[in-house]
């Protein structure tokens, strides 16, 4: 991608993508490690599934974008966007 308007609207995609994989796992490690902070959550199995799934759709995205229109592995996105 060299349009400067592509290259800008792949970060936001990008970043929304890893920004909703990092809400994931910190929902998922309050549960796991502070259950002081989730008294109000009785059903705290269904809550950590919800976040998992929010988390495999997340790297979902963010792979399918990489593969599909970056054509690099993952590890080399992050240092070419």
């Amino acid at each position: 991608m060299t349009n400067t308007l592509s290259n800008q609207l792949m970060r936001a995609a990008l970043a929304r993508f890893e920004a909703d994989r990092e809400e994931a796992l910190a929902t998922i490690g309050l549960y796991l490690t502070a259950p002081a902070g989730v008294g109000e959550h009785p059903k705290i199995v269904a809550e950590i599934v919800t976040a998992a799934r929010h988390l495999a759709e997340a790297e979902e995205g963010l792979e399918a974008l990489k593969r599909n229109f970056l054509g690099a592995e993952p590890e080399q996105v992050k240092e070419d966007v």
